[in-house]
């Protein structure tokens, strides 16, 4: 283990020190943003800002420049002839520097998700992404993601792309379709003399009418042609008032380790499909296809040439 922990040191090293660089600069922006504002409607300084820039694309970068040259370099320049060829298996190969690496982006997920720029503990919604454990699993997932992308493309340009790619893709579907309902919502109901209240700090998500019920009910078509159908709602009876879904404040650290676990089972399954492929030789094997390409090559014919004696003058 010893020998893989200082071979990785010795092909990520560049890479190491760079990400970790990053890391330890977002963390001091934030931090030190926390202490140069004296209220919360200070502006954010520069180093706050770029500290959570840092936080929204921290896994990305990992995954981008970790995980996706670690098996694809081997595969594109060919040297896992020699790196998978002596005592140590493919697998084995992996495992220890899946290990090195993953130790690595846990603590630097750690170190970025230490601050967010706000004055005291404030907390807020929009500053998801400022928690360790939430850096924590986008680290370990982007590392996931781009050493399975790397074996299936076995090509370092087009793994760092892809890897950019899917992980931006798999962001943005998560905060888009799952972040909001990790837990049922909350809802406010008032009649048509009052209006709905939700907590401060509260995630408003949707809102519309209510029936007699206190149940959700539509807009008809002949409301939904004014620009504002609260008092043709009211008139015609179909509603008698309004509601608001909302997730409370209180649910943000819930939710955040909600997440961290969803990306640590993505994680987990892209890594056991890396392995699987890595154990049937899928992604460095040598086809059946270029095998038997290798073995209908004519062979090269060698012939010896000799030079003839030189004629005995007489």
């Amino acid at each position: 283990m010893s020998a893989l922990v200082w071979l990785t040191w010795r092909q990520h090293r560049w890479s190491i020190l760079g990400i970790a660089v990053v890391a330890l600069l977002a963390a001091y922006g934030l931090t030190s943003a926390e202490f140069s504002r004296d209220s919360p409607f200070d502006s954010l300084p520069m180093s706050g800002f770029y500290g959570l820039m840092v936080q929204l694309v921290f896994g990305g970068v990992v995954g981008m420049f970790w995980g996706a040259p670690l098996i694809a370099r081997e595969l594109e320049e060919r040297t896992y002839f020699v790196a998978w060829g002596q005592d140590v298996t493919p697998v084995k190969w992996l495992r220890g520097k899946a290990i090195v690496l993953g130790t690595l982006a846990v603590v630097l997920g750690l170190v970025v998700g230490l601050g967010d720029g706000h004055v005291g503990s404030q907390a807020a919604w929009s500053a998801f992404e400022a928690h360790p454990a939430v850096q924590v699993g986008y680290a370990v997932f982007g590392l996931a993601l781009g050493v399975f992308i790397g074996l299936l493309s076995r090509h370092v340009v087009t793994a760092i792309a892809a890897t950019l790619v899917f992980y931006t893709l798999s962001r943005v579907m998560t905060s888009a379709l799952l972040r909001d309902h990790y837990l049922p919502v909350s809802r406010s109901v008032a009649r048509w003399d009052s209006t709905p209240v939700i907590p401060q700090g509260a995630l408003e998500l949707d809102g519309g009418f209510v029936a007699a019920d206190l149940d959700p009910v539509g807009v008809p078509e002949v409301c939904a042609k004014f620009s504002n159908p609260n008092s043709c709602m009211r008139t015609s009876g179909t509603a008698v008032g309004t509601y608001v879904d909302y997730q409370p404040i209180e649910r943000l650290t819930a939710f955040r380790y909600i997440e961290f676990g969803v990306y640590l089972l993505l994680a987990g399954v892209l890594f056991a499909l890396t392995f699987r492929l890595l154990r049937r030789g899928g992604g460095w094997k040598p086809t059946r296809r270029h095998r038997r390409i290798s073995s209908e090559a004519e062979p090269v014919e060698v012939t010896e040439t000799t030079s003839e004696p030189a004629a005995a003058q007489g």
